[in-house]
């Protein structure tokens, strides 16, 4: 699940530790596992709490997609969420190194998928959600 966390019409980037099993060092939105019984909103909350110190409304559900995890390539299916800060102080959990909070037309300097780059637009553009 990929978090685009927003705030005064900037988003959350975040980089990978360099320990990370899957793309260490890179950056990108906040995200992580729905756990077994947990709802996906809940584990969006749960996540953007854990990893950020962030307390978040998840509003939108933005995307699905598919891809392959870490070095073993497990097979995983994503959902991208739409979340606002309503609270807390960011700090980072060990998985990463650095933030920073930026507007759309910044979003090129930090090699991201496309298809988190066309979610983001999404968020900071107003053009809405898309059907998934």
């Amino acid at each position: 699940m990929s978090l685009i966390i927003e705030q005064n019409g900037l988003v959350l980037l975040v980089r990978r530790s360099m320990a990370s099993e899957h793309a260490p060092g890179e950056w990108e939105s906040v995200s992580g596992r729905v756990e077994s019984g947990e709802s996906p909103r809940a584990a969006a909350r749960r996540e953007a709490m854990e990893e950020t110190g962030l307390d978040v409304e998840v509003l939108d559900l933005l995307d699905t997609f598919h891809f392959y995890r870490g070095p073993g390539r497990e097979e995983a299916i994503g959902l991208s969420f739409r979340c606002r800060v309503k609270g807390g102080q960011l700090r980072l959990s060990a998985e990463h190194t650095a933030s920073v909070w930026v507007t759309k037309d910044e979003t090129g300097t930090y090699a991201l998928p496309q298809g988190l780059l066309r979610c983001i637009g999404m968020v900071l553009d107003g053009s809405g959600v898309r059907s998934c």
